[in-house]
């Protein structure tokens, strides 16, 4: 391993205890893990719809995955429809999918539809929810909207899977943005802060990524500004999961650490502190924002550094 290599290594496990401080407990094993588990029960929550169409109906199972960084979507899963009282009705079905597995970013989501036949040539039992079951063996049912009548006799064939489908929403737009600061954290030298991007907007929407983050003059947004020294290193953390897109439900955010080095880090030569009073902030494909925070960063090299965006708070996430 290189020098630089195990220097980033060792600069990205130190920012990963430092954000767990920041956006609160969090399962740094999960952070770190090389592959990606395989999705459980307890990874993904479902919601349902039911239409109707000549000769049968079709029930749209969407699960939205709670897991960070990711879990991966096995062809495995099974699916199985269950009376009001619980009892499964028929055997479970299965779909297929191309890819042996597929991974699921976040808090993403997958689109399955199930479909029952009806007819003369079928006996038919009333199904009132439908269970998910996961190849570890777990189990979670979600409700339907309305009750469904499934063939489990007879020689009409009582359902059909269709292939998952993996939708997502979105890229965010900076008029549905927020940005905001909360509060500091230090770590070895260096004071986190927390840039949280929150969706105002009406509808679901992503971001992903590693901000750029430009330190600047002027306390207030409308007045012109001068950059303070080099803009914050932006540290490639893909490796342990950040920099994923994110889906962002109405109300919802996602949080990146912008890291201040203490100017006293440095000799006085190689630094030369200067205070800041705000931040340009940019995200690739959303856009930019104003940001007052006052700092004291360097002007001969980059004593700020940053993150990629991450979901705020850890275990699982609300939809």
């Amino acid at each position: 391993m290189s020098a630089q290599r195990l220097f980033r290594l060792t600069g990205a496990l130190a920012l990963v205890s430092a954000i767990a401080g920041i956006a609160g407990s969090t399962t740094t094993a999960a952070w770190a893990s090389p592959s990606a588990p395989l999705c459980s029960a307890k990874h993904v929550s479902g919601s349902s719809s039911v239409s109707s169409r000549p000769g049968g109906t079709t029930v749209r199972l969407v699960l939205t995955n709670r897991y960070f960084p990711s879990c991966r979507w096995s062809s495995a899963f099974g699916y199985q429809f269950l009376a009001a009282n619980g009892a499964p009705i028929g055997p479970p079905r299965s779909h297929s999918i191309a890819a042996a597995t597929t991974n699921l970013y976040d808090t993403f989501q997958v689109v399955v539809s199930v479909t029952t036949m009806e007819g003369v040539l079928c006996k038919q039992q009333a199904a009132t929810s439908i269970r998910l079951i996961t190849p570890d063996g777990g189990q979670a049912a979600t409700p339907l909207k309305q009750t469904v009548g499934v063939c489990i006799g007879g020689t009409t064939q009582w359902t059909t899977v269709s292939a998952p489908a993996f939708p997502g929403p979105a890229r965010c737009t900076s008029a549905s943005i927020r940005v905001t600061v909360g509060a500091a954290n230090g770590a070895a030298g260096t004071i986190y802060y927390p840039l949280r991007f929150t969706n105002v907007g009406r509808v679901a929407c992503a971001v992903s990524g590693i901000p750029s983050v430009q330190p600047t003059t002027g306390a207030q947004e409308n007045v012109a500004r001068v950059n303070v020294g080099p803009p914050a290193r932006r540290l490639d953390m893909s490796s342990s999961g950040y920099g994923n897109p994110i889906r962002l439900a109405p109300g919802q955010r996602a949080s990146a650490a912008f890291g201040v080095g203490e100017t006293g880090n440095y000799p006085p030569s190689a630094c030369v502190p200067r205070k800041a009073q705000s931040l340009d902030i940019g995200l690739a494909g959303v856009g930019g924002w104003w940001l007052a925070l006052k700092t004291s960063v360097c002007t001969k090299r980059a004593s700020t550094s940053i993150s990629g965006v991450v979901p705020m708070g850890s275990g699982p996430y609300p939809t």
